[in-house]
């Protein structure tokens, strides 16, 4: 798998934890193929990293498979607790609210989750502390 190369040690050890989850990771399934501006998927027990996209789209491409596996983390943590974390404060520019809707709509994700998803990210950290405390 190709994401793994451009994955940060933060990104390694979310990603250890989705797999401990028992999520089954594929990277450029159909669904990226039909979804050609989707970078990443998840519904349990799957994960899908859209590598072939994002190197076709933007720019780094490390910088956005990693933004990808932290932001697909937040929905195993979703699927972990049954629903949103609840984050206070969760405030995105309007580009980013603009991908929530958008998100919603590709994948019929509830938006709150996008919302979490978009804020979230961007913060690896705080992603791995979430996995933590709600999935182990």
């Amino acid at each position: 798998m190709d994401f793994l190369l451009y994955l940060t040690p933060i990104g390694r050890e979310i990603l250890t934890g989705i797999l401990m989850k028992n999520y089954q990771v594929q990277e450029n399934a159909p669904i990226c193929k039909k979804q050609k501006e989707l970078f990443g998927y998840t519904k349990a027990p799957n994960l899908v990293i859209c590598t072939d996209n994002i190197k076709n789209t933007v720019s780094p491409v490390s910088y956005y498979v990693n933004e990808t596996v932290y932001h697909e983390a937040v929905h195993v943590i979703h699927s972990c607790i049954g629903g949103p974390i609840s984050i206070r404060d969760a405030i995105l520019p309007t580009d980013k609210l603009l991908d929530v809707l958008r998100s919603s709509k590709i994948t019929g994700s509830p938006v709150v989750y996008e919302t979490e998803a978009y804020y979230l990210e961007d913060k690896p950290h705080m992603v791995n502390r979430f996995m933590k405390k709600y999935c182990f």
